[in-house]
C-alpha cells in the first residue's frame, strides 16, 4: 500500500498542494476540525486510523512517540526546512518513494 500523509496543525498548505500535485493523499488537521487537539491521544490515533503517516514539526512529540508501536508510523521534519515548501515536497516524496504504510507501521523517522 503507498504511503499518505496526516500534516498536524503546523504543516503549510503549500507543501500539501505540492504533494497532491504529484498524486499522494494528504489530510490536513485544520481541514477536518483537528486544531488545538493533542497529539498523542487525537492526532496519531486519527492518522492510524485512516491509514496515514503522520508529519510533523514537533520534536518532543516525536521524542515521545519513539517508545510506542501503536501507530501507522510519525515522520519529523527538521526545523531548518520548516520555510522551505520545495525542501518539504522533496524529502516527503523521497520518503514514499521508498517505503510503503506497512514498512512505516510503529515507527518515527527523522528527517531533514
Amino acid at each position: 500500500m503507498t504511503v499518505g500523509f496526516y500534516f498536524d496543525e503546523h504543516m503549510r498548505r503549500a507543501a500539501e498542494r505540492g504533494l497532491r500535485d504529484r498524486g499522494y493523499t494528504v489530510v490536513m488537521a485544520v481541514d477536518i476540525e483537528m486544531i488545538g487537539k493533542d497529539d498523542d491521544t487525537e492526532h496519531l490515533p486519527y492518522a492510524t486510523r485512516q491509514g496515514l503517516i503522520m508529519v510533523t514539526f514537533d520534536r518532543p512529540f516525536a521524542g515521545r512517540t519513539v517508545s510506542r508501536s501503536d501507530h501507522g508510523g510519525l515522520i519529523c521534519l527538521s526545523e531548518t526546512i520548516r520555510d522551505d515548501i520545495g525542501a518539504i515536497i522533496r524529502v516527503l516524496t523521497a520518503f514514499a518513494e521508498g517505503k510503503s504504510a506497512d514498512d512505516v507501521q510503529g515507527q518515527v523517522f527523522w528527517l531533514k
